[in-house]
């Protein structure tokens, strides 16, 4: 049985962690198939919008600890090596994969995201949380530090100190303390997170790709950026944007006070 499973339907991808009877416990061959799947989506024109929800009642406990616990050694040097190379070779390509996704990305979010799911969550553009959601960064907790890209992830989503906070008190937040430092953005009751999900899914897709994920190129090199420098992208952008068909349309059918069609990307 595949432990990643990726739908497609109406513009919009949607990749759930399948592993409910380990609370959807990520192992190596997981993360490889998930870094396949998001390099794959980086070219794939026909989809608009990404989703990735964990079957069942956790989004996921983060990485397999008894995989983990398979590399232990009494040698120190060895366990560098193994432990270094782990992460060289398949949280760095996870993370690099789902930054260069150019679609939005939606987490979808009930239970448990821990470690290397809450980093999932930290690389998505929007977070939409059922009220039974757990965020934890549990390193320090297992004598070790931050490992899956969360000390650039986590700062800039929630700010410095609560980034600290997190890890240094390995603390567990709630969905309603978590809208409130911004990692979520959305905060429901467990039973409206699937619609809820489909709802923000439906509504960007419905979107043109090209100002959709223009958009969301802007925001994240801005960060890097001077003002200058991100008006001058943003110019760049619209350029490019202004040749698209749809947008002809949606200017034409403002002047015209109808709702758009929109077909292209």
């Amino acid at each position: 049985m595949d432990r990643i499973s990726i739908e497609h339907g109406e513009g919009i991808c949607t990749i759930m962690i399948d592993r409910p009877d380990r609370m959807n416990a990520i192992d190596d061959a997981m993360t490889r198939r998930l870094t396949e799947i998001f390099e794959a989506l980086a070219e794939d024109g026909a989809t608009r919008v990404v989703v990735i929800a964990g079957k069942g009642k956790h989004f996921s406990a983060g990485g397999d600890i008894g995989n983990i616990a398979d590399w232990l050694s009494p040698d120190p040097q060895v366990r560098y090596d193994r432990f270094t190379q782990a992460v060289s070779s398949l949280s760095k390509p996870l993370a690099l994969a789902m930054q260069r996704v150019p679609q939005p990305v939606i987490a979808s979010v009930r239970g448990h995201a821990i470690g290397v799911a809450l980093q999932i969550v930290l690389l998505a553009d929007l977070v939409v949380a059922s009220d039974s959601a757990k965020f934890s960064l549990p390193q320090l907790d297992l004598a070790h530090t931050p490992d899956h890209g969360e000390s650039w992830a986590l700062t800039r989503k929630i700010g410095l100190a609560r980034a600290m906070q997190m890890s240094l008190m390995a603390e567990r937040i709630d969905a309603a303390t978590a809208e409130r430092y911004n990692l979520v953005n959305w905060v429901v009751a467990d039973e409206a997170l699937e619609p809820r999900t489909e709802e923000v899914a439906r509504r960007i897709a419905s979107r043109p790709a090209a100002a959709a994920q223009g958009a969301k190129a802007l925001f994240q090199s801005g960060q890097q950026r001077t003002l200058a420098e991100a008006l001058d992208a943003e110019i760049a952008m619209l350029g490019k944007v202004a040749m698209q068909e749809d947008f002809v349309e949606a200017i034409t059918a403002f002047t015209e006070k109808r709702p758009p069609v929109f077909g292209g990307c």
